[in-house]
This record gives C-alpha cells, structure tokens and sequence, in this order.
C-alpha cells in the first residue's frame, strides 16, 4: 500500500470512519500496521466466506458430514470427492471442503468430521493442510468431546514414517476429546480395496450412532466445489497428447541432466491454470525389464492375468508395475522367498532394513542376490505403476496449445550399470517428438497467483523447483501485471545451470522481474545456497511482506524448503522485533491467509 494514493484507497470509507483510521494509524508502529492490514484482510474473506447451507425441511434432522481433504499428489482430494458424492446417494448432507480452506478455529462447532490425508516428506502433513495441523497441535486447540471423527491416511510403505500425518491428526484428536466413528486406517498406494471397505464401515457406524442431532447444521465454513473441478481426462482416464520437443537445458559439464519438454494438447479441450500441475503414466526402460528377468531366470514369453487380461510378463513389467522404488516390504518378502541369509539378517533389524531400503534400489537388491523366481513370485512382490506429478513451466495465455514441463532424470549407478529413474528416464530417453504420451492435469488451488495483479510476489526455487515461476512470469507478462516480481534461484553452476536464463534475462530488460537473487552453490569454495541470498536481503523482503507480498516456495521439502522457512523466521524476527516463538505464528497467519505457499516435494 505504501505507494498508492491514500484517497484511492479509502473511497469506500464514510467521513467519520476515515477520521478514526487516520487517528489509528498515527499510532502504529510499521509491525502493527502490518498485523492490522492482515487482521482486515481476513475479516473481510471470512464475511464474504460465509455461507448457509440450503438443505430440505426433510433432512433437519439429519447431522452435516463435513469432509476434509488433504492432499499432495491429488488421491487424497480424488477419495473425498467420492466419499461426497457416496454420503449424498445414501442421503446423507455432506460438504467438501480443501483443508486449506477450512476455517479451522471452528472445528470446535462440527459434529461429524471426515479427514482424508496424505503423508510427505518425513512423515509430514500435506502442504495445504499445515495450517490445521499447527492449530490442533497448539495449546489453543478446542475440546473436541463433541465431535465425532473419522480418519482415512493415504501413504507410502516404502517410507519409514508411513502414513504419519493421519496418525498425528489421530492421537491429537483423541487427546482433545474426540470420538472415534472407525478406526483409523492406514492405506499403501493400493488403496482401492482398502478405501472401498473403509466407506461402507464409515456409513453404517454413522448410521448405527446415536449422535445428538442439537446445533446440527452449524456451518465451520464453506463448500467451494470450485475448489475441485473436474477434467474430462483424469488419472484414470487421461488423454493421449503429442511430444513436440524434448531438449536438454544444462551444460555439457553439468552434473544434472535437466530436461525441457513440450507437449501438444492441440483439440484435446485441456485447460490448466499457473500452478497446477500434470500428471504423466510412463513406462519402465524395456532395458531394466530385461535384466530384471534374466536375473531372476524368468522367460520372457511367460504370461500373466493382469484385471482379466493374459499379458506377457515383459508387458506387465513395462506398463503395469513400480520398478525402480525398493520398499521395506519388497526387501522382506523377497528375502523369504529367496530365502537370502544376508537379506534375512538385514530385516531382523528395522533400522538397518529403513537404511538398507534407502540405499538399495529395487534392480540392485536382486543384482547383487539373484535367484530363480517364478512371473507369478515377482508380481506378488512389486507394488502397481502410478503416475508421477510435474508443475507445468508454462502458461497458456501465451502458450495456447502447448504444456511445458521442466524434469531432472534421476540416474543411478549400480555395479558399472547406469539406471535411470522410471518417469524422469521414460520422458528423457524414451519420447521423442511425435510420440504419444498420456497425461492429465492435477490442479493445484494453494498455489495461485495473486488475484490482485498489483500484488508483488516473492518466488524462491531450487533446480526443477523454477518450473511453475516460468509460468507465473509468463501468465503475468501475459496480463500485463503491474505487481512487483521478486526470484531467488540457485542451482550448482552459473555455466551449466542456470534454467531458462535468455528468458530471464529479457524479462529483467523489460522491467517485468524487480529483483532476481542467484545462488550458484560450486561457483566457489563456500558453497552459496538460496536460503543465504534470502538472509542477505532480509530488510528489503521485509519491506515486501510489509507491502502486503505473497512469498512462494518451489523445491525439496526435507531440506531447501525447510532452509528457506527457517530463513523466513529470522527475517521476521530480526526485523519485527517479534520473539521467534512470535514469528512462527506471523509466518503462520501469512500461510492462513494465502500470502505463504508452498509446492514441495
């Protein structure tokens, strides 16, 4: 606000209500005029947030589900979509809700609550669900003695902290007073059987409940449906686009392989907004396939029944099977099988199964201990293909017709023998222009520009993690923006590195980019990150959030994004003059009203 004319800003303003903001304001000190303009902000997305819910004079009596989602890679919101429609056909009132929409300082008023929850990370809550996990975990959580919950946590065995996030919500629920409806269930990537269970136990325990229905319709926030739009292609149904170009972005030298790929949606109707991302289903490198097989003495002719279909063994690998990933239970039961003495001993020890799991790719592990299976042996150990998630470079308001997606491929060097990752490989080495590849678009609504284009905003990125904020400057350059740009960006080498640089270059020329900080991590003997380019601009990017800019973080979770929150707090608390207990809650409130988020992975 600092640069605008006061006049323009309070227009709406009576005479009286212009003179007592004015005696308040010469008051303030810069940290509470701050705090005033985001205590406002949200009294005014509350009151426009409230809404009654309209439902027949016949189903008064009926209690209202509400349905959390929290997702990361889009199964989560996929599950509480279903879960809504299921309750609505069995004529029950429900409302869907995204967890970072969810006003959560009134979960004390819900009667029924459904959380569906992924897990990230180290056994952390999704992205958009940090703002309610901090608020149950605080002391000034609610009793919850009223409330009646369910939770459904979505994982991954292959991590050790498998499904945490919903085990967290869990036992803090039950601590607070809650009612467990069901058990808590856990669920692998395999989650279908396990989900379809789940819901039909959830309807009849809600219908065999004997809940007082007193205060029943009280409403803790809104049903944004727009929230979870759908697409015509899906991850179940994607559509088969066109490679148009396939070119590697960094040096000859460098040490990462970094990919530039654009894909043609040309009459396919998709539509994408900045921030979302694309789904991709690969294909397993029929080298890798092979040398699984002739490893473990399976003909490649063999056939198996795949959902009723006879396939041969080397088609199933390629298309239907996880190849790359190892987990705690393929290393288990391949152990049994093979009945592998140094394998037995390695899963007689969890910590030591957790670090063998980590360091062992699936391919290495039967490298090292091949032994004669049969196709039927190998299927039962391997885990379904699912696709893999890209933040989309581009922008379609200048784009059109065209996706663009930034992949580093993963490789790995295992006894003299280069693999790669299964989707960053498959698009790298296998897709070629004019290949088909199927895809489908997993939006992202926590991770939006401002709608306000007058908003300055701070992008801060790693590698890969500069993807979506091409497409933020490409969407703003596009809408002619009058709002300040701000990037950090760091990679290893300024030489071999430095991802979409012409492009950058021409939008600093333009004026379009403000300020750009580079961090080159090997340029020099003290190795340089962004977290340090943020510590040395602390009071600028203070006056920016004193402005009201949005900050937004694209990268690794366990280690640059937590770098760069704990970057964050220190310039809060260095120039607030907040204690630090303080600045996390300002950080905090910055993620509740949307000015702090986060796509990491």
């Amino acid at each position: 606000m600092k640069n605008q004319n006061m006049s323009d800003i309070l227009l709406p303003l009576s005479s009286e209500q212009l003179n007592n903001l004015k005696q308040l304001e010469s008051t303030c000190t810069n940290i509470q005029s701050a705090w005033l303009s985001g205590y406002f902000w949200k009294i005014a997305n509350q009151r426009s947030d409230t809404k009654s819910l309209t439902i027949n004079q016949s189903n008064k009596s009926n209690q209202v589900i509400t349905i959390i989602s929290a997702s990361q890679t889009g199964n989560a919101k996929s599950l509480s979509e279903r879960l809504h429609e299921y309750f609505n056909k069995n004529n029950k009132i429900s409302r869907l809700i995204n967890a970072s929409d969810y006003k959560f300082k009134k979960i004390k008023d819900e009667k029924i609550l459904i959380l569906i929850i992924s897990t990230q990370g180290e056994g952390e809550p999704p992205e958009e669900a940090l703002s309610l996990y901090k608020f149950i975990m605080s002391k000034n959580a609610p009793n919850l003695s009223n409330l009646y919950y369910s939770i459904f946590g979505l994982g991954d065995t292959s991590y050790n902290l498998f499904c945490q996030a919903g085990k967290d919500f869990d036992k803090r629920f039950k601590e607070l007073g809650g009612n467990s409806l069901l058990d808590r269930f856990d669920s692998d990537i395999e989650y279908e059987d396990n989900y379809n269970k789940w819901s039909q136990d959830l309807l009849n325990s809600i219908d065999n409940k004997e809940i007082n229905s007193k205060n029943s319709l009280l409403s803790s926030g809104k049903e944004d449906r727009t929230k979870f739009s759908k697409s015509y292609y899906t991850k179940k149904n994607p559509a088969k686009a066109i490679i148009l170009t396939n070119q590697k972005i960094t040096g000859r030298n460098s040490e990462k392989d970094i990919r530039h790929i654009e894909i043609d949606i040309t009459n396919l109707n998709i539509n994408y907004i900045p921030g979302d991302a694309v789904g991709v289903w690969y294909k397993n490198n029929i080298d890798l396939v092979k040398n699984m097989l002739e490893l473990l003495s399976i003909n490649m002719f063999d056939t198996i029944k795949i959902k009723n279909d006879l396939i041969t063994i080397v088609d199933a690998l390629q298309n239907n099977f996880e190849l790359t990933t190892n987990t705690k239970n393929i290393v288990k039961n391949y152990a049994i099988i093979t009945n592998n003495k140094f394998l037995k001993n390695i899963i007689s020890n969890d910590a030591n199964l957790q670090n063998y799991t980590i360091q062992t790719p699936l391919i290495k592990m039967i490298n090292d201990y091949p032994s004669k299976l049969s196709s039927e042996q190998l299927i039962s150990l391997l885990r379904p293909l699912t696709p893999r998630l890209y933040s989309i470079s581009s922008s379609q308001a200048e784009t059109q017709d065209e996706i663009h997606i930034t992949v580093g491929v993963v490789k790995n060097l295992i006894s003299g023998r280069l693999y790669l990752g299964g989707a960053s490989g498959y698009l790298a080495e296998s897709l070629k222009p004019d290949d088909t590849i199927k895809i489908f678009i997993e939006t992202n609504n926590n991770f939006r520009l401002p709608v306000d284009q007058n908003t300055p905003i701070i992008m801060i990125g790693s590698g890969t993690g500069i993807a979506p904020f091409r497409s933020f400057m490409q969407q703003r350059d596009n809408d002619g923006s009058n709002g300040k740009n701000w990037i950090f960006f760091g990679n290893p080498n300024f030489t071999e590195d430095f991802l979409y640089q012409t492009e950058w270059q021409q939008y600093v020329k333009k004026g379009l980019i403000t300020n750009m900080h580079l961090a080159w991590s090997r340029d020099q003997e003290h190795k340089v990150y962004v977290q340090d380019r943020i510590r040395e601009n602390g009071k600028e990017i203070w006056s920016w959030i004193e402005e009201g800019a949005e900050i937004y973080v694209c990268g690794n979770a366990s280690k640059m994004a937590k770098d760069v929150e704990k970057a964050l707090l220190d310039i809060i608390t260095k120039n607030s003059g907040l204690n630090i207990e303080d600045s996390h809650e300002f950080l905090n409130n910055l993620r509740v009203n949307k000015r702090y988020k986060r796509d990491v992975y």
